[in-house]
């Protein structure tokens, strides 16, 4: 059986153990998963429906293929030919017929007798030069040889060029261009042949990075957790011992009429003194390691992203001129930010208002919190007579309302429940909206993170904490 000295030390030494691996274990944590935000950021800008189902340029590809295949496949047979022949013969002749009302309307226009004679002789010689009705005789001729070059595979060739670039024209005079210099970057920077194939290459690292994080989180939050749990004991030890001193003392006055004061006075010293000569819950050192846990774990969840809110379309897919048109994994918006990440957010606009709401969610999200956790232990553990300062006593007794970590949590959760259902009724708008004719399959990718499961293991630390420190408060035995 181990003395209450030894007993401590092993206690002490397993408690510097768990804090370092703590430690060690938050460090990577935090850059597991800042590297796994820059992962998902780059994949989703790759991803982003800009570069493709809302760029002009993509459906300019995508028609552009149809229109060549369609046009490749094309062949006159003796089913076909008759049929075209005879549409094309009716375009001949229709413009035959316009060309004719157009010239001799020309040649009728005059507000003189002059003009109008000039107008009559061009039409004599326009009628003895050219026979619109011979034209109009030959038109089936002219059809079969419209029919022969169409057949040519140059010619196959030009019309699929000349559709293509009315395509482009269009697009360009109706749609501003797409600047791609950011998907560029990220192309270059991972060393990928191309978009698509890096945003599988990202996706894979960020699936690696993401279970990395994820161990690293559970190291965290375990060896927090066994810290604070083999110093529960010698907390309620202590607890006890100060039970018993009380109960010794009301025993000792209760017999107090049959006993000498004395002994009664001696009995109470002894029952205070057994089994801690001190009635303070915990040892200094002990407090010191509970509180750099405690603080693992608040700068954990202020550094790492806490909330995730993505809206992606998977696949929309539609049909034109007979062939499918199909984009997938097409990100609508996609936001992965820390409580850090939205304060730099803020005061990157240099907006009044936004400064001051950043200085806000800086001071009760973290100033707050982690000072009320440091002058509690300086406080209750009365270290170089902190008792004595006023600010120590404020953060210690009075800043309890102004700490907002707790509700810093409920209202980080209820942001999640409105995003989550907003995100998923625009979805299904945008589902029911797209019609029988088009097939859409969307996502939402709303998810709370880990560094909001980190936040929350601060919160219930530092409620943990809290009660361990109260112990330590002076008694009115104390003060006597």
């Amino acid at each position: 059986m181990l003395s209450a000295p030894a007993r401590r030390l092993l206690i002490g030494i397993i408690s510097t153990l768990l804090l370092s691996a703590a430690a060690v274990s938050t460090y990577r944590l935090i850059v597991e998963l800042r590297t796994l935000q820059s992962l998902q950021a780059q994949r989703a800008e790759l991803m982003h429906v800009q570069y493709g189902l809302f760029n002009a340029e993509v459906w300019v590809d995508q028609v552009s293929l149809i229109l060549a295949e369609r046009i490749e496949q094309f062949e006159l047979n003796e089913t076909n030919r008759p049929q075209i022949k005879r549409n094309i013969e009716i375009v001949l002749d229709r413009l035959l017929q316009e060309i004719e009302q157009v010239l001799r309307r020309r040649n009728a226009e005059g507000s003189g007798w002059l003009d109008r004679l000039q107008g009559s002789l061009r039409q004599g010689v326009q009628d003895w030069l050219v026979d619109f009705d011979r034209l109009r005789a030959r038109v089936p001729l002219y059809a079969d040889a419209v029919l022969d070059e169409l057949d040519r595979p140059q010619t196959r060739a030009e019309i699929q060029r000349s559709l293509t670039q009315a395509l482009e024209q269009a697009a360009g005079a109706t749609f501003s261009r797409i600047d791609r210099t950011p998907i560029e970057q990220i192309v270059e920077a991972h060393g990928c042949p191309q978009a698509e194939a890096c945003a599988g290459e990202l996706a894979s690292k960020a699936d690696d990075r993401r279970r990395q994080a994820q161990i690293a989180a559970l190291v965290t939050l375990s060896c927090s957790a066994l810290l604070f749990l083999i110093n529960l004991p010698a907390w309620r030890s202590a607890s006890n011992a100060q039970t018993g001193a009380q109960t010794g003392i009301q025993t000792g006055i209760q017999t107090g009429a049959q006993t000498d004061t004395q002994t009664v006075a001696r009995s109470a010293v002894q029952a205070a003194a057994d089994p801690e000569p001190h009635p303070l819950a915990m040892a200094p050192e002990t407090l010191a390691l509970l509180t750099g846990a405690t603080l693992l774990l608040l700068g954990a969840g202020v550094m790492t992203p806490m909330i995730e809110i993505e809206a992606r379309i998977d696949q929309l897919s539609l049909t034109l001129l007979g062939e499918p048109v199909t984009f997938t994994d097409q990100v609508l918006y996609f936001q992965s930010k820390s409580i850090l990440d939205v304060v730099q957010v803020l005061a990157a606009t240099g907006a009044a208002d936004m400064l001051l709401v950043a200085v806000l969610v800086v001071l009760f999200s973290l100033i707050f919190p982690a000072a009320k956790v440091l002058a509690g232990v300086a406080y209750y553990g009365d270290f170089g007579n902190a008792r004595g300062h006023g600010w120590v006593r404020f953060f210690a007794l009075r800043s309890g309302k102004w700490s907002m970590a707790d509700v810093l949590v409920v209202a980080i959760f209820m942001a999640y429940i409105g995003f989550d259902g907003l995100i998923a009724s625009q979805l299904a708008e945008l589902g029911g909206a797209a019609g029988e004719r088009v097939t859409l399959l969307s996502t939402n990718g709303t998810q709370l993170q880990l560094g909001f499961f980190l936040f929350l293991a601060f919160v219930l630390a530092s409620l943990v904490l809290s009660s361990l420190l109260e112990a330590r408060a002076p008694t009115p035995r104390s003060k006597r």
